[in-house]
């Protein structure tokens, strides 16, 4: 088994020790190098060239950018975790960081129980090292995070039809991704042209306050509109939709939204599987472009064969070596749903090859 190599790049020693203790509670085959301080860490990077990177936002030193840009720079298969106190520019700093190259952030819990703060931190932790020896594995699993897990789901027995790009007109789109998803779609949507005349709905998994902050963000660089959106609202042609925090978004017979706060789906609220469901069963269309980015586990799995079984879907995913965690794709791929894996950088590019008329 590997050894996987962590570095701990944070000014404060509470956290650090929390960080440490959780890391060798989970596995106990790894290396850990902890440093307070920028300088500290980049000395650290080039010597130990770690795996995965967990630095705190306001690392005192060399800045947080300069760091991140320089293991996405040598190593890019490391998984970099930024980390912040809560504040009002967290949410603003993860945008600009995830944006920018690192993998995922975390928001370090301040509850009352340094117990709760701990398994917090400890699950994320799971995660992380999950899915880098899911990486490091010549076969890993599919719902290689527990988390985003759900169990290993058998399509052989399921008629699933194929759609011929060639002829397919799609009448909206749905995206699905998680891990690596900021970076992914701020690669993806400023890039659409505007002619696109179908709602897009997208579930990225991402608390609330970062999805509004997402949503400014890919909105102020797209020739579409882009909104999170709204319990009751009615999907309009050329604007984009992001599912908000906390609840999982479906859409109705009448092309309405409609948001409900029932249990995680594949341990995950908002879910794809909910949204590609209710689209199966209601959207009024018969045409849907379903499109699977980065992310661990397989949630849109489920939705994907049911939108298969009852619609014209024609489903796009995104090639293993563009994505951060190698998931949700390999979910729809393995069990032959995907009818066209792409690089992240084409992906706008064949999106605009369809007919939107």
């Amino acid at each position: 088994m590997k050894n996987i190599k962590i570095l701990i790049a944070d000014s404060s020693s509470v956290y650090t020790k929390m960080f440490r203790k959780a890391i060798e509670e989970v596995d106990g085959n790894v290396s850990i190098t902890c440093v307070s301080n920028g300088k500290d860490a980049v000395d650290a990077i080039f010597y130990r060239s770690p795996d995965i990177l967990i630095i705190d936002a306001e690392v005192e030193g060399t800045g947080l950018y300069e760091v991140v840009a320089l293991v996405t720079k040598e190593f890019p298969k490391a998984f970099i975790l930024v980390t912040s106190r809560p504040s009002s520019t967290s949410a603003k700093v993860f945008m600009e960081v995830l944006s920018a190259g690192a993998s995922d952030s975390l928001t370090k819990p301040i509850y009352d129980s340094y117990s709760e703060n701990y398994e917090t931190i400890k699950s994320k932790i799971s995660d992380i090292i999950g899915i880098q020896r899911a990486i490091g594995s010549k076969k890993p699993k599919v719902d290689n995070a527990g988390a985003h897990g759900g169990g290993r789901i058998n399509a052989g027995n399921i008629k699933v039809k194929k759609t011929s790009a060639k002829t397919f007109h799609p009448q909206i789109i749905l995206i699905a991704v998680s891990t690596g998803g900021p970076r992914a779609l701020e690669n993806i949507i400023p890039a659409l042209r505007p002619g696109i005349h179908i709602p897009i709905l997208i579930v990225q998994h991402m608390p609330t306050h970062f999805i509004n902050t997402l949503a400014g963000r890919l909105n102020s660089k797209s020739m579409l509109r882009v909104k999170v959106a709204e319990d009751g609202e009615k999907i309009k042609s050329g604007t984009i939709y992001l599912a908000p925090g906390g609840v999982h978004m479906r859409l109705n017979a009448d092309n309405e939204l409609y948001m409900d706060d029932s249990h995680p789906i594949n341990g995950v609220r908002p879910a794809a599987d909910a949204l590609f469901e209710s689209v199966a069963e209601d959207f009024t269309g018969s045409r849907i472009l379903a499109i699977v980015l980065t992310g661990m586990g397989q949630d849109s799995l489920r939705g994907l064969i049911k939108l298969k079984e009852k619609k014209r879907c024609y489903c796009i995913a995104q090639s293993e070596k563009t994505c951060v965690v190698y998931g949700m794709p390999r979910a729809v791929i393995e069990e032959g749903l995907a009818d066209k894996v792409i690089d992240l950088d084409d992906i706008a590019h064949e999106i605009d090859k369809f007919s939107y008329s």
